[in-house]
């Protein structure tokens, strides 16, 4: 206990910690406190536009989802997310032929007026001067063959077809059972639907959960990267000040070391965190004095949805630097944070099972989280468990380095990497 203490301070009095410290209070005020001065309006019956909510509708589904394979047909690549992170999918020509074999099934287009429609243009934004001076952006629909689903075509045939050209794109992609609805098939709100999707926030959320998935969806972004850096900064400082010889001759265990290392900064990484999730409740149950809040809410859903982020950027920095150098730690974890966020997907109900950023950034829309809930909890799991095993290569790293067995293969990653 003595030496976690130790750890703790440590990291709480180093110029890593502080940044860290500014960074994610900074973040909470520019990005959320603005969202906890406002009350949750309740729809009023009416207005032209209440937003627009994914529906299993197969007269809509249908057409625009063969619209997007050709597309992507035509394009000659496909957009997928096989493990949670964006891929851009390039088919061989026996697999092309295939998709052209589905494309033609669905609308009766053949593949040799696929591959001789030479008017081909993609969706996009184009400038169109305004006489001023200046130029408007105006959406450019794409130029497409003309597109006709046969009466004879039923809904059930064409979601298998949809599921073999996923499977062929390598899964993941638009047309998989998870994506389909969502990417095809979004229709108007009515009024009955906002009005269903406000009193599920004050019924069912009791106000704080739809807070409490925001926050975490804004706090998940920048908690996913930083420890990255304090974790590296811990061991480079040790290996600076020749701490690590130390460290190494002393009769205390490898596992205990780690443990406590791993302990201390993703206690003092969390604490923060969470006090700021008591913070946002606070301010939550200070907006709706008349309603009963779940004041728990908020930390709660925090520990569950931050803390593994938290825990594995922690671990993989301390593994990382230990078998190469706080650099490529860096590197990593960076490659993996830019590649989660920057994913072209919707940003609520946006939780897929190897998502490491999740996001759910709306009040709204609890559906939506709720039916990737069990995606949600698997995600989450399986990065905590991540975490845990990194740790135990990390633990192993220690033991052969006391024995003087990964001191040269040390060297010669640094020496490679520099050269």
């Amino acid at each position: 206990m003595m030496l976690f203490f130790k750890e703790c301070r440590k990291i709480l009095f180093s110029l890593t910690f502080l940044i860290y410290l500014v960074a994610v209070i900074g973040f909470y005020i520019t990005q959320f406190s603005h969202d906890a001065e406002e009350k949750i309006s309740q729809p009023m019956q009416g207005c032209e536009d209440y937003g627009t909510i994914a529906k299993e509708v197969p007269e809509l589904l249908m057409p625009e989802a063969a619209e997007g394979l050709v597309t992507e047909y035509l394009s000659g690549y496909y957009t997928a997310y096989p493990i949670g992170f964006y891929k851009e999918v390039k088919l061989s020509e026996k697999k092309s032929a295939k998709i052209a074999e589905i494309i033609t099934e669905i609308t009766g287009i053949s593949k040799r007026e696929l591959d001789g429609f030479s008017d081909f243009d993609e969706e996009g934004i184009t400038m169109i001067p305004d006489g001023n001076g200046g130029y408007t952006p105006v959406v450019k629909e794409a130029t497409l063959p003309e597109i006709n689903i046969p009466d004879t075509m039923t809904y059930e045939r064409f979601r298998e077809l949809m599921r073999k050209a996923d499977k062929i794109i390598g899964g993941g992609s638009q047309y998989s059972d998870d994506n389909i609805v969502g990417n095809f098939s979004l229709v108007p709100k009515t009024y009955e639907d906002a009005l269903a999707e406000y009193n599920d926030i004050f019924e069912k959320d009791k106000i704080t959960g739809a807070y409490a998935r925001l926050f975490c969806d804004y706090m998940g972004i920048i908690v996913s990267i930083l420890p990255v850096f304090a974790a590296a900064a811990l061991a480079n400082a040790d290996r600076k000040s020749r701490m690590e010889h130390l460290i190494y001759t002393r009769k205390i265990s490898s596992v205990k070391l780690v443990l406590t290392r791993f302990s201390a900064l993703a206690a003092t990484l969390a604490v923060p965190v969470i006090l700021l999730a008591f913070i946002a409740s606070f301010s939550v149950a200070k907006l709706y004095p008349e309603n009963n809040t779940d004041f728990l809410a908020i930390p709660k859903m925090s520990v569950g949805w931050l803390l593994p982020n938290i825990m594995f950027s922690t671990a993989l920095g301390m593994a990382l630097t230990e078998i190469s150098s706080q650099l490529m730690a860096v590197f990593v974890q960076g490659a993996l944070w830019f590649g989660s966020i920057m994913r072209d997907t919707e940003l609520t109900g946006d939780i897929g099972r190897f998502t490491l950023v999740c996001r759910h950034n709306s009040l709204y829309d609890r559906n939506a989280f709720m039916e990737n809930f069990n995606e949600f909890l698997f995600n989450r799991i399986f990065y905590t468990v991540l975490a845990f095993i990194i740790i135990a290569l990390t633990i192993w790293i220690y033991s052969e380095k006391r024995k003087g067995g990964l001191n040269v293969i040390r060297k010669n990653i640094i020496g490679k990497s520099k050269a």
